[in-house]
């Protein structure tokens, strides 16, 4: 039975990824493992390995590569601790395994729906400018708890309306060469796509139209 017994005979620094070990076991490529991991561990060549420490060395190299994929995928652009989580399950990974992953994250002040739904609001109103009913859904679909939501979107009307008037400046050029009552419906379609609550697309289709609209009849 002796001569079943397997052995770690090296363990080598990655050829193309930095900070990144290749661990052989009996003479075989076995896992790739993170530096950190290797000296938590300590892993060294020569070492005879039993059923229960070659468990916890491939258990290590899955939450390794897991990590990898996240810091990968946030790397690429925020997401929020539940788009993550989404990304980390269509790689067919465990949930225990998804749960080390997010708490390590969270630990490390890489993942933070606060101030993911922070920089969401703030990139939507500078750049394509969305009201409130949009952002909260939005968010929501983003799996951002509805706490977070009321807090970072708050009820604050002066925001629509700036807003929703940043919307309406933008397209207005274009539509007033239209024929009025076909503006007016245009603009009420576009800020209704955009989120805006009527009180506000009264008050920017009036000021836009002028006069009398059909919000009024």
């Amino acid at each position: 039975m002796a001569d079943d017994v397997q052995q770690i005979t090296r363990v080598a620094p990655h050829p193309q990824r930095s900070g990144m070990f290749v661990v052989e076991r009996d003479g075989e490529p076995w896992l790739i493992l993170s530096a950190a991991r290797v000296a938590e561990l300590g892993i060294v060549a020569g070492e005879r390995l039993t059923s229960e420490r070659v468990a916890a060395i491939e258990r290590a190299s899955v939450l390794d590569s897991a990590m990898d994929t996240a810091l990968r995928a946030l790397a690429a652009r925020p997401r929020s601790e539940a788009e993550l989580a989404r990304r980390l399950r269509q790689k067919g990974l465990a949930e225990e395994i998804i749960a080390d992953v997010l708490a390590r994250l969270r630990q490390l002040g890489y993942l933070d729906d606060r101030a993911f739904a922070e920089a969401w609001v703030a990139q939507r109103r500078r750049f394509n400018p969305r009201g409130a009913v949009a952002l909260r859904r939005e968010l929501r679909a983003k799996g951002v708890a509805s706490d977070i939501i009321d807090a970072v979107v708050g009820d604050e009307p002066e925001n629509d309306l700036a807003a929703a008037r940043a919307v309406a400046e933008k397209h207005w050029p274009r539509l007033q060469r239209l024929d009025r009552a076909v503006a007016e419906r245009r603009l009420v379609g576009l800020l209704q796509r955009r989120g805006f609550s009527w009180a506000v697309i009264r008050q920017v289709v009036g000021h836009y139209v002028g006069g009398e609209t059909a919000l009024d009849e």
